[in-house]
């Protein structure tokens, strides 16, 4: 018996939970204090891929995702009753780099918990999934919201006091023809995450009603709009603009809208060259660009200097992660 949204499994082990999902892009928040709220998209590359199969113990089959993983199977026991890990392997077959502004380690928390869940047949809820036992969607409920719906997600903190997850305040599916490259300097970067990560958000201060009001305006009036309607020009210069006024709200620690001079010179140079959408993902260094086919973003790419890695090249994803599940 098979239930799948993709690929039939090859099934020689027993029941088998395979989960993909893409990469997360993220233009920005609506604020630096919380509840934060923000939009971003989900592309179709890079892609996360997990397995989970049977097993007399718990394993994981990857060294750098062990302690993750590990940490993910740990809560999934305390959430149903279990009295110890479930017995399974975990094997991540594909897995973007971390702290490139991709949302690697969301999607990929996201991934395991659920494949977990699903495997022991448990009956857990998406927000539980997400913030109990996956840990995910503190700050930014993007990453969470795009897992599990594909598109372009506007999460938007207004009048949230309690929720454990802001809500989708606006959903729009881009046009797959749409492209979109990812880039990074080749040198010259930091990533920030973890108790750094905590340390520059504890710094930040408030912003004004007015920032607020203006980055939902560019949102509601502007982005969305545009991305209903398919109108590619308006749809990129929105989230330029977007993500050059949120990436303010972060001058005191970054020194300026992009984290550090080489981002910053890599996103002149990308809007020099006639780059459209260009804007920094998270906190980088993955910069990326919008174009309204692949041909135009493979023609762009071969006008690339030596300087610039390219992470990605790919399609709006606007499609929710695929689960397959074979017995």
């Amino acid at each position: 018996m098979i239930d799948s949204a993709g690929d039939d499994i090859e099934n020689p082990r027993g029941r088998v939970v395979r989960i993909t999902t893409g990469a997360r892009l993220h233009f920005g928040l609506l604020s630096s204090v919380e509840p934060f709220g923000g939009v971003g998209a989900i592309i179709d590359q890079p892609t996360t891929q997990i397995e989970v199969s049977e097993s007399s113990e718990f394993l994981c089959q990857d060294s750098r995702q062990e302690i993750r993983i590990g940490k993910i199977a740990g809560m999934v026991s305390r959430t149903v009753g279990m009295s110890g890990l479930p017995k399974c392997k975990v094997t991540v077959i594909a897995c973007p780099s971390s702290h490139c502004g991709l949302g690697s380690g969301t999607q990929l928390s996201l991934a395991v918990a659920e494949a977990l869940c699903q495997f022991i047949e448990a009956d857990v809820s998406r927000d539980s999934i997400a913030t109990e036992i996956a840990g995910r969607g503190k700050r930014s409920a993007v990453g969470v919201h795009g897992y599990f719906h594909g598109g372009l997600i506007y999460e938007d903190s207004f009048g949230v006091t309690t929720a454990n997850l802001n809500p989708i305040c606006d959903r729009v599916a881009l046009p797959e023809p749409w492209s979109v490259v990812v880039v990074r300097p080749s040198a010259g970067t930091c990533s920030v995450s973890g108790d750094f990560e905590q340390e520059q958000f504890a710094t930040l201060q408030a912003p004004s009603d007015q920032q607020i009001r203006e980055l939902r305006n560019c949102v509601s009036e502007w982005m969305m709009p545009a991305a209903q309607k398919q109108e590619f020009s308006a749809f990129a210069e929105a989230v330029q603009h977007y993500n050059h006024a949120s990436g303010m709200l972060f001058d005191s620690v970054q020194g300026g809208p992009y984290n550090g001079r080489a981002v910053t010179n890599l996103v002149r140079s990308l809007i020099d060259q006639g780059a459209r959408g260009v804007g920094q993902s998270s906190w980088g260094p993955g910069v990326f660009c919008w174009f309204e086919s692949l041909q135009a973003a493979n023609e762009f790419i071969g006008s690339l200097t030596d300087d610039v890695e390219v992470l990605s090249i790919s399609h709006p994803r606007a499609t929710p992660r695929s689960l397959e599940l074979a017995f």
